[in-house]
């Protein structure tokens, strides 16, 4: 929409060194001043022209005075209100890091070199006992505060949404899992509860969090074990993939889940040690990192993950990818189609043939 009849003015005001640009808002009637930012006539005629022109065609737009932690606040009721509880935590997670390592004051001092600066933080950043996060946590990090800027874009509240750098992932395929490794792990759990938590990414494939969250009763919102149809429920509300979901159980993993006592509508209401409430999702991520390294093995529950589909992958062929592109219900079949570059004989086979 054309903004017509606005005129920008250029003052050199008495107290200041700097050029001013005025204009009189056309919507509210109110009369505006911004800094020219020189005291050089030429150029600040050529930006009287510029913002005359951006006035006039509705693509002028103020810089926010937004304080950083009101955006976050209307990011979070606005926006996350919508998502699945564990989108809701990750962007938790990744704003707090921002917030912890940049320590913004207002929306508007993200910029270009705010994000740099926050990769820097980032690569310098303690985690699991190592210095700076993972690339491909780096790249989802920045991927979660993209979508935020991009949100305060849309409804106004920033100009305009910062470049952000490309970061390089190595892509590694996923490697099997020697059932001893899986066995000294295992040896280690302090528990029936943290043994069966443990099979269920070595017979289920689950993620950690599907497990953690999983119920005994029929539920709309969390996972939930259906022994009848001997099966684990995952609803579309809380599904990655937005749709409803469903792993079959493994005669192992049903006699262990079945032994377990219900002394909470969660199969696995761990605690904390210190607080005594409900042990989160990175404290049962560090625990089972913790066994881990008792053990001697460099396993975790996302590992265990990849280890089932590597060995799905084997029993079944190339020629029933979709029925692991199922089990694992990934979001695309070239995920799936990754596990079995390490299973397959193809290559050996072919060296083997030279004459």
């Amino acid at each position: 929409m054309v903004e017509e009849r606005v005129t920008v003015y250029v003052l050199r005001p008495k107290d200041r060194p700097t050029l001013q640009l005025q204009w009189v808002d056309p919507a509210t009637g109110v009369r505006k001043t911004r800094s020219a930012r020189t005291a050089d006539e030429a150029e600040a005629e050529t930006a009287r022209a510029d913002l005359e022109y951006e006035l006039r065609h509705g693509k002028y737009q103020e810089a926010s005075k937004l304080d950083w932690e009101r955006f976050r606040q209307l990011f979070e009721e606005e926006y996350l209100a919508g998502l699945r509880p564990r989108s809701h935590e990750k962007y938790g997670t990744v704003l707090d890091v921002f917030e912890q390592i940049i320590k913004p004051a207002k929306l508007r001092t993200v910029s270009e070199r705010t994000i740099s600066a926050f990769v820097k933080g980032m690569r310098e950043r303690p985690a699991m006992k190592k210095i700076g996060l993972a690339p491909m946590t780096i790249k989802n990090y920045l991927v979660c505060l993209k979508t935020a800027l991009a949100w305060a874009v849309g409804q106004k509240l920033l100009p305009s949404l910062p470049t952000f750098p490309k970061i390089k992932v190595p892509k590694k395929k996923p490697q099997p899992i020697p059932a001893e490794s899986f066995e000294k792990l295992l040896a280690k759990a302090p528990d029936h509860l943290w043994k069966a938590f443990l099979l269920c990414g070595w017979w289920a494939g689950l993620r950690l969090s599907e497990v953690r969250e999983m119920r005994w009763e029929q539920s709309a919102e969390w996972p939930w074990v259906d022994f009848e149809r001997n099966r684990i429920v995952l609803p579309a509300v809380f599904a990655k993939s937005d749709e409803d979901q469903t792993v079959p159980l493994h005669p192992v993993l049903r006699r262990t889940l079945v032994a377990l006592p219900r002394s909470a509508p969660e199969l696995f209401p761990f605690r904390s040690r210190k607080g005594g409430g409900r042990l989160s999702r990175n404290g049962i991520t560090h625990r089972v990192l913790s066994l881990a390294k008792q053990a001697g093995v460099r396993l975790s529950m996302h590992k265990l993950r990849k280890g089932f589909g590597c060995r799905v992958a084997q029993l079944l062929g190339k020629g029933r990818a979709p029925i692991l592109h199922e089990l694992m219900r990934h979001s695309s079949m070239q995920v799936t189609m990754d596990y079995y570059a390490n299973v397959d004989d193809v290559l050996q086979e072919a060296i083997s043939e030279l004459t």
